[in-house]
């Protein structure tokens, strides 16, 4: 529209600023995917050859899905879905990245194909907005009923929401807290022999947990650039980082050891990775900045108190559950609608 059709209008008519980010919705998603590349590089680094093939899985298990989805709808004569498999690769590489190394490459698969078919392309078909991130929600509902199926050898082993370890230690004291660590640190650096705490292996060198956390400080760094490059809710994100920061600081003062408390709260890999990959998904986050804020600080208390209680992926169970929630904290603030003049005898 011409600067002389908005002269003759009641109303200048502008690209809305919420809408409009510089990218295609693909460019975003292929951005995105290069981005957490770096990651999933320095994670097969760390963590070895069965991180890679973890990434592999979920990256396979999606992209056999979508192009069976493709297909069908085409052949139907139905309105496809994803033209493109950048999204669906997206959510693939996000499902790799979120497995703890431990898992089985089995279960990586299911809930790569459970995210796939029931959260994205199911949750998007059925409800037209993706409520729950389709991921974090896959993750939580198949490890939690693999958890509760005892006939199983080791179903909480299997499930890895409440592993066996992970229900013996003590993270409330500072004793207990300080043993609990020793599976980060102190350990020898492969090839150079350096050793380095458990302080310094949660933020460079992890080799337990999430995949995306294998060096925390990698993630802070690229996540960071690509929540400025990419316009992602960068206030769900800092107030998260700053509200465990915070909590992880006071409470190591209190009981001891605020260094190793903020390497831990702070920088492993299911909180660094989530906060910025998944907890900045558009659909099924607010969009007043108000509600954004709460979500932050709401995302990163419930973590932390799972964290305490051991259950140490509870950072996606926190996810969960906020994006329930997601609705009502988009009515916080209801604003005027874009374009909207007010005139002198009222609306």
């Amino acid at each position: 529209m011409t600067d002389i059709d908005n002269k003759n209008r009641e109303f200048r008519v502008v690209d809305p600023p919420n809408l409009h980010i510089g990218f295609t919705k693909d460019e975003l998603m292929l951005y995105t995917f290069l981005m957490m590349s770096i990651i999933a590089f320095a994670s097969v680094v760390i963590m070895g050859v069965n991180a890679l093939i973890h990434i592999l899985t979920a990256l396979g298990t999606v992209l056999i899905a979508h192009n069976l989805i493709w297909l069908y709808q085409k052949r139907k004569g139905l309105p496809v879905t994803y033209e493109s498999p950048a999204s669906p690769l997206v959510a693939g590489m996000i499902v790799g990245l979120a497995m703890p190394i431990a898992a089985p490459f089995e279960v990586t698969a299911g809930v790569a194909l459970l995210m796939i078919v029931v959260f994205k392309y199911g949750q998007g078909k059925y409800f037209k907005r993706k409520y729950l991130n389709p991921a974090a929600t896959s993750k939580v509902l198949l490890l939690v009923v693999l958890s509760l199926l005892f006939f199983l050898e080791e179903p909480l082993a299997t499930g890895l929401i409440l592993h066996p370890h992970h229900l013996e230690l003590d993270l409330f004291t500072a004793e207990g807290f300080r043993n609990s660590m020793w599976i980060f640190g102190p350990k020898k650096l492969p090839i150079t022999g350096i050793e380095i705490t458990a302080a310094q292996g949660l933020f460079f060198w992890q080799t337990h947990g999430w995949i995306g956390g294998a060096c925390g400080i990698l993630v802070l760094v690229v996540g960071t650039v690509a929540a400025y490059w990419l316009r992602y809710k960068w206030r769900i994100i800092a107030s998260a980082l700053i509200t465990m920061l915070l909590m992880a600081m006071i409470y190591g003062f209190i009981v001891g050891d605020p260094l190793l408390r903020i390497a831990f709260h702070v920088f492993t890999g299911s909180f660094i990775f989530m906060v910025f990959f998944m907890a900045s998904e558009p659909q099924s986050t607010p969009m007043p900045e108000i509600s954004q804020f709460i979500f932050g600080i709401s995302l990163a208390v419930l973590t932390f108190i799972l964290q305490l209680f051991n259950v140490l992926g509870g950072s996606i169970i926190a996810l969960v559950l906020l994006n329930i929630a997601t609705p009502f904290l988009d009515k916080v603030t209801i604003k005027k609608p874009y374009g909207l003049k007010e005139s002198k005898g009222g609306l």
